[in-house]
């Protein structure tokens, strides 16, 4: 082989040439890939290709060309004078994707035929027939049997659940989309010599010098604009102690530098840059003063506790790297404009229009510093200490030991709020797994700046943070569901009964929200969390991507096809290899696999494995449709009260927006007397005095502005004469509210308002509104 070739840039087309072979050799690992590369691929090329694929996200430019990175191969010596084999050293897993990811577009019927006799699947695996074997399937459509090589076959689905979701299944932008794959991206193939110690190269490739980052350019565009060395290396110390995503940023600080800044808790924050750049030159002058003998007692004093420290660091993963997170940072700051959280386009985010930045370094640097102790503090962070709970929601501590402070990592939020809380934010992010764009970060960081404060150390109210992240899923939930009808038709299915085109977060919520009222001890179709035992107690969120049909779409029993399998009733969402090896199972075998392993994947489907009967008629088919009305009627979060349903069977609960809030309450036949006693925050009530005790916790947890902002909310439960301005309530109806000194209420906008005492039948109505905001009440029985 010449000089000239062993270096080349080829198309994606002109990779997948029919007359080019490539090997994967044995020693090579297999394909590892899952959802989070798989996903992050597509949506880089789609954002290259200028496809708007975020909700959030505005016209896009279109990349001419866009580099996917690099294929090392190895030529190796072939008596065949027509096609070419090479050994593929490194770009495996990449390569692999690609070819799943043409097998499915083959099939999206997007390709002309043309196209199609020029391109072929030419990878192969040495001595792993089982691998070669299923790309080959994907790609001429045969999926039936069981999985031999499940990875494979999973990542096909991911792939055409994924264009589901962003909408590019659509044709045109499906079409768009192979078009710029085809012949705008490019991939360098780098050939070695011939006679190259390939163990040698190995041994090069894994200890190459790391590129300058993107985050790294970025910092020193930011410290050329400050005025003088101190500030710039204040700027320097704090930008590196949050570049550090899988370490709590106060443990970036030096020891001495630490306390001073965060104080003797390490969780004080100083006003503003300014006073963090005091702390730090006065350290810094220490530091210059201090003779050999005082380092030497400095360094033998902090060493003995540097080893558990680095021990208590080294136990926490991340949700987002560091590049990612600056871009999190600037869009809450610049609310105003529309930023791009995607990566690749870091320096470009942070540029004006007049070359500038869009940000000073001091005024960015420090609310980089308060969005890392907010992250730190009350997001979820992988836990590798804990395998049973995989996510933990920690906030550092210090504590005294000895002469020096050590780390203590404790609970964020009080009572069983933590809990509550871990829960839905692992929730929000398994569904999301990318780092890139990750929404609901941003909404969650918002919500932490908008109930926290300097001056409270960024404490946060654990119930209404919990109200807040629950808004945020329905909020996410009615975009999906786009207030459509839930209920299973024939003629039209709707949005829950497409099989594997539902959406993990439709999942994800569900078994978040069976999860939630489980613990409340509530059960469905008579199954509670006594029934399902061991699978509740050790239910986590975990990264599964793959829709099960619990009766499956093939039989291989020859039993009576289920002709509406893709129904929401008959579908949950588990790991790929399980739905890979067990994707043909009859319920029952299914069932037996599960039982033996003394495991279920999620809430949803140990409750579905309760029922005896499951199939396309008869009892069977009875259960699948008890079981997705029950099903529907949670994921809307539809409750009952006294038997009574209090919402509309129909109604999507649209939640963050509460005025589209639409109830309807059964009327009730009672006449009598209610003497009902209720038990709310450890305190006995009855109707009157509760409905007070609750809207007046309600309006000092939310902090309404005004009457109107209350009357919004309570208006939408047809609740409209629940409070009043006291000075505008008439004589002869002063009796009807709590109008003594103590239960009136002055708002932030001076109104002095009073609680109505009038409930009777609308208590219930009351209950469910304040349910929405986390807020409960027991009824107690006599």
């Amino acid at each position: 082989m010449s000089q000239t070739n062993q270096v080349e840039q080829l198309s994606v087309k002109a990779l997948f040439d029919s007359k080019t072979q490539y090997v994967i050799p044995i020693y090579q690992r297999n394909y590892a890939w899952g959802a989070t590369e798989i996903e992050q691929l597509i949506q880089d090329i789609s954002d290259a290709a200028g496809l708007i694929t975020q909700a959030d996200e505005t016209v896009t430019a279109k990349q001419d060309n866009y580099y996917l990175g690099s294929l090392v191969v190895y030529q190796r010596t072939t008596h065949s004078q027509q096609n070419v084999v090479y050994e593929t050293i490194d770009g495996q897993q990449r390569h692999t994707t690609l070819s799943i990811l043409l097998a499915y577009l083959k099939h999206c019927n997007v390709l002309g035929c043309d196209e199609l006799e020029a391109i072929a699947i030419n990878l192969t695996f040495d001595s792993r027939p089982k691998s070669s074997r299923a790309l080959d399937d994907i790609y001429s459509g045969n999926t039936n049997g069981e999985s031999e090589e499940p990875n494979i076959h999973a990542a096909f689905n991911i792939i055409q659940r994924y264009f589901k979701a962003k909408g590019l299944d659509d044709e045109a932008k499906t079409k768009q989309f192979v078009d710029y794959l085809l012949k705008s991206v490019t991939i360098l193939r780098v050939v070695v010599p011939p006679q190259t110690d390939l163990n040698h190269y190995f041994e090069i490739m894994n200890n190459r010098g790391e590129q300058l980052e993107k985050h790294e350019v970025l910092k020193a565009k930011f410290m050329a604009t400050l005025a003088n060395d101190d500030e710039r290396g204040c700027f320097s110390t704090i930008w590196d102690a949050c570049s550090n995503m899988t370490r709590y940023t106060q443990m970036g600080f030096q020891s001495d530098l630490r306390k001073d800044v965060f104080g003797n808790s390490w969780q004080m924050m100083p006003a503003n840059f300014d006073a963090i750049l005091e702390k730090h030159t006065s350290k810094q002058q220490k530091q210059d003063a201090m003779t050999l003998r005082d380092i030497i007692k400095h360094k033998a004093s902090s060493s003995n506790g540097d080893d558990e420290e680095r021990e208590k660091e080294e136990r926490f993963g991340t949700v987002i790297d560091f590049s990612n997170f600056l871009l999190h940072v600037l869009k809450l700051m610049k609310r105003e404009e529309s930023v791009s959280l995607d990566d690749k386009k870091l320096i470009d985010a942070f540029i004006s229009k007049d070359d500038g930045l869009k940000v000073s370094a001091k005024a960015f640097v420090y609310e980089l510093l308060k969005y890392r102790i907010l992250f730190d503090s009350y997001v979820i962070k992988p836990d590798q200490h804990d395998e049973k709970r995989k996510w933990s929601l920690l906030r550092l501590n210090a504590y005294k030991y000895g002469n020096s402070l050590s780390p203590e990592y404790s609970n964020a939020l009080t009572g069983d709020y933590n809990e509550k809380v871990r829960m839905i934010l692992a929730m929000l992010h398994v569904s999301n797994p990318a780092l890139v764009y990750k929404r609901w970060l941003n909404d969650t960081l918002s919500i932490l700046n908008k109930h926290t404060t300097q001056q409270s150390n960024f404490v946060v109210d654990g119930e209404v943070y919990l109200a807040e992240l629950e808004r945020l899923s329905d909020r996410y939930f009615k975009e999906i569901t786009n207030d459509k009808c839930l209920a299973f038709s024939e003629s039209e299915p709707g949005v829950l009964h497409q099989g594997t085109g539902v959406q993990n977060f439709v999942f994800n919520r569900l078994d978040y929200l069976l999860w939630k009222r489980l613990s409340n001890n509530e059960s469905f179709d008579g199954i509670g969390k006594k029934e399902l035992g061991k699978h509740f107690e050790d239910f986590q969120f975990s990264f599964r991507t793959s829709v099960e049909h619990y009766f499956p779409q093939t039989d291989p029993s020859g039993a009576k096809k289920m002709e509406d399998v893709d129904r929401f009733g008959n579908l949950c969402l588990i790991s790929p290899s399980s739905n890979s090896r067990l994707s043909n199972y009859s319920p029952q075998d299914k069932k037996k696999f599960y039982q033996e392993n003394n495991r279920a994947e999620s809430l949803k489907q140990a409750i579905m494995m309760s029922y005896a009967d499951w199939g396309p008629e008869g009892k069977g088919k009875i259960n699948i449709q008890n079981h997705e009305k029950e099903m529907i009627n949670v994921l809307v979060n539809r409750h009952s009260f006294n038997d009574d349903v209090l919402l509309n069977g129909e109604q999507i609960i649209p939640a963050f927006e509460v005025e589209e809030y639409q109830v309807e309450i059964k009327a009730s036949n009672k006449t009598q007397r209610d003497y009902s006693k209720y038990c709310f925050n450890g305190q006995v009530y009855n109707k009157r005095k509760l409905a007070l005790a609750i809207l007046t916790h309600w309006i000092n947890v939310n902090k309404p502005t005004d009457l109107a902002e209350i009357r919004r909310v309570l208006e939408a439960y047809n609740l409209p004469r629940a409070v009043a301005i006291c000075e505008q309530i008439s004589s002869n109806r002063l009796d009807r509210y709590h109008s003594s000194e103590s239960d009136l209420i002055t708002l932030n906008s001076g109104e002095v308002i009073a609680i109505s005492n009038q409930w009777g039948k609308n208590l219930p109505k009351l209950l469910i509104a304040m349910n929405r905001y986390g807020i409960h009440a027991e009824k107690i029985e006599d």
